[in-house]
């Protein structure tokens, strides 16, 4: 399934621990969505969580971005984020 996600160590939604049907989400998507697969910059979500966040939850959207650039920065650096993903959310 690729790298390992430098957010969460247990299947379960990243939102509410639910661990039922779960969705793999890609914080950066789209065209950073290979990135955030090398990098482990994923979570699980709910299902119902995940659709709602693509359809119309862009603060949740946000919010989790943030959340793992942070976590990357602590890993790597600033400097190598924006090499990666070009854009600060912070």
């Amino acid at each position: 399934m690729g790298s390992k996600s430098i957010m969460q160590e247990e299947r379960k939604c990243f939102i509410t621990g639910y661990e039922g049907r779960l969705d793999r989400h890609h914080v950066f998507h789209g065209p950073r969505r290979k990135a955030s697969e090398k990098w482990g910059c994923w979570v699980w979500l709910r299902h119902d969580i995940h659709m709602e966040l693509h359809q119309q939850n862009p603060e949740l959207d946000r919010m989790i971005k943030r959340a793992c650039q942070e976590r990357f920065e602590e890993i790597y650096s600033h400097e190598e984020f924006m090499e990666v993903f070009g854009k600060s959310y912070l």
